[in-house]
């Protein structure tokens, strides 16, 4: 038995406990320094390693590789509550993170408390790319008293699987998420057992359909997995056999699902009257009135493409082809002209149209029922238009052009406002760039006005047939327009398209317009109006912003891969266009410039001078 601690031991003691609840009260941070916390992401059963990720102002982002050493991976792992590091990695050996770069060229002495507290460009400001994401080691050493909170943010585990382009719940093409990137599954092998553990993995039941053939459109970007083999049982399909080998597959290969969807109930509530085929007709609500559950008409003021596309898919007749906002050649039923549902407003994603935002009770609807009741028209089939922002990202360049050669271009308000008080020997720098839209769905896009209705354009010698069809815009980082384009209207025809496709579309002698499937129209960069006009843009950083079909005026099955967003940064003098992308990224701060292309000092970054590059733009669509 051990001698009684005497005066002398309990006073170290209660020194000890003192001095351990100064460590405490000392942990307190400096005024200004930025509140973050940090987890490790890459093997789940190795929590003491991984690739460093940080979390600011709301968002999960990385850290670049750039300037990194042992003593910034030291501050990363006490921070964790690791006595030390052991080793840090370079070039995304854990993983190409998403999101955000938040930190580059971190410096640290090794006595810091938080990593915010190191020197570095600033959160948010890299010029790195996620194949350059720092990871650690710790040694699996925990500092004694660290009282280690694990939150829910920090154990929720990104989805590895997901469907794009299908009309209905549970169905679509499969894409897979690796290293940070989203690609498709090559359809060799694709059976029914490989899309029931898709089916389950995603919370449905089994599959109804393995679907082959980019049956459900085509998706973008790498895939990511072939000849897979499931037994069926597997919880994820990243447990199944599979061949990472996809060379000979395209994406006219994807792989697509349709599961078994419990019945919810859906199409009990609502319906489609006096069309002449059950894909069209009024739209009619079952609604409570007075104590008793009555049909009833929606009202259609501000109706379109969006909300159609939710009532189609209520009733399972796939995408929306029309939003009708008169629909008094559809006599529907005379006992439910009465409108019961007003303010419809939709973001696309709803599962029923009672879920979009709407009046409730308090209806408001000044045109009434009857004639001017909402109306749809359905379809299997729908186009799924895709932005190549590779194009936009090599094409893009500055050029200065004066007033006196650009007056067709200014009657058609192609430039901004202050043009208006220029003179004929003034110059005008506009940021100019090539734009290559696909068409990756199951039909042709075509425009919506009527072939007898288009706009003759004198300064371009052909019809145009959609109004607004893509928006061009300069955003400050805060997401401000800064400039846009002011393209009048667009010509839509197949400049070129996939080996074995047949072009049916052009603009000239009044041709039909449209894009087919398979096919692509591309405006070069040295057409009229095919610019953004930045003569009164100041120089900083912006985000460069292309939408395709932003007032969704032709049903596509697929609007998340509508927008094309790049990283821009201007001196005044040039332009770098870096890091494009196309649909669902949370933000676009602090990625990697392009490599040089050869012709130019491959410096970082690289910077796109007055020329102008035409790699993969072979075909021309001139006075377009």
């Amino acid at each position: 038995m051990p001698p009684p601690c005497s005066l002398l031991c309990r006073l170290a003691t209660l020194l000890c406990v003192w001095a351990l609840c100064q460590a405490q009260l000392d942990t307190k941070l400096p005024p200004g320094t930025p509140i973050i916390q940090l987890r490790l992401a890459g093997d789940k059963h190795k929590h003491y390693e991984g690739r460093v990720e940080v979390y600011y102002n709301g968002e999960w982002g990385t850290v670049c590789d750039d300037d990194f050493s042992i003593h910034a991976a030291n501050v990363v792992c006490r921070e964790l509550g690791y006595v030390e590091a052991v080793s840090w990695s370079p070039s995304s050996k854990y993983g190409k993170g998403e999101g955000r770069i938040w930190l580059d060229n971190v410096h640290c002495s090794g006595l810091e408390r938080t990593l915010a507290q190191c020197e570095s460009n600033g959160f948010g400001v890299s010029d790195c790319k996620h194949s350059e994401d720092v990871g650690v080691v710790c040694s699996q050493r925990r500092i004694a008293g660290f009282k280690f909170i694990s939150t829910l943010t920090n154990n929720v585990e990104q989805p590895l699987v997901r469907l794009r382009g299908g009309a209905n719940i549970g169905e679509g093409r499969v894409e897979v998420l690796k290293n940070g990137e989203w690609g498709t599954v090559c359809d060799d092998s694709w059976n029914l057992e490989a899309a029931t553990v898709v089916c389950r993995e995603l919370g449905f039941g089994s599959a109804k359909e393995a679907l082959t053939g980019g049956k459900l459109g085509q998706g973008m970007g790498p895939v990511h997995m072939n000849e897979v083999k499931c037994s069926g049982f597997e919880k994820s399909l990243t447990e199944c056999y599979f061949n990472r080998d996809a060379l000979g597959c395209s994406h006219e290969e994807d792989a697509a699902v349709r599961c078994n969807v419990p019945a919810m109930g859906f199409q009990n509530r609502l319906r489609l009257s006096g069309g002449r085929n059950p894909f069209e007709g009024r739209v009619e609500v079952l609604a409570e009135k007075n104590g008793s559950l009555v049909w009833g008409t929606v009202c259609s003021d501000s109706w379109g493409t969006i909300e159609a596309t939710v009532v189609c898919r209520q009733l399972g007749l796939g995408f929306a082809n029309n939003a009708f906002q008169e629909t008094w050649y559809w006599s529907g039923d005379v006992s439910a002209d009465d409108v019961v549902m007003s303010g419809v407003r939709c973001s696309g994603t709803e599962m029923t149209l009672a879920q979009c935002l709407h009046h409730g009770k308090h209806l408001d609807c000044p045109r009434g029922g009857g004639r001017f009741a909402a109306g749809v028209s359905c379809s299997e089939t729908a186009p799924d238009l895709v932005l190549n922002a590779q194009v936009v990202e090599h094409t893009t360049y500055l050029e200065d052009r004066p007033m006196y050669i650009l007056q067709c271009a200014n009657e058609e308000h192609c430039l901004s406002s202050s043009a208006a008080a220029a003179t004929s020997s003034s110059y005008r720098r506009l940021l100019r760039f090539s734009s290559q839209i696909h068409n990756n769905g199951l039909t042709d896009f075509r425009p919506r006005a009527a072939h007898n209705s288009w706009i003759w354009h004198e300064c371009h010698r052909h019809y145009h047939s959609m109004e607004v069809f893509t928006h061009y815009d300069l955003l400050s980082l805060n997401g401000t327009k800064v400039a846009e384009g002011h393209k009048a209207s667009f010509c839509l025809e197949d400049t070129q398209c996939e080996e074995g496709i047949e072009k049916r579309y052009e603009c000239a002698n009044f041709g039909q317009q449209g894009i087919t499937v398979g096919c692509w129209d591309t405006y070069r960069h040295d057409i009229d109006c095919q610019w953004i006009d930045v003569t009164d843009v100041v120089p900083g950083d912006y985000i460069f912003q292309v939408v395709i079909n932003p007032n969704f005026e032709v049903a596509e099955s697929d609007y998340t891969n509508n927008v094309m967003k790049c990283r821009c940064r201007y001196d005044g003098h040039r332009i770098w266009m870096y890091n494009c992308y196309i649909g669902e990224r949370p933000e676009i701060t602090g990625y990697n410039i392009i490599e040089c292309d050869g012709h130019l000092s491959c410096s970082k970054p690289f910077c796109l001078w007055m020329t102008t590059f035409q790699r993969g733009l072979n075909s021309e669509k001139i006075n377009a």
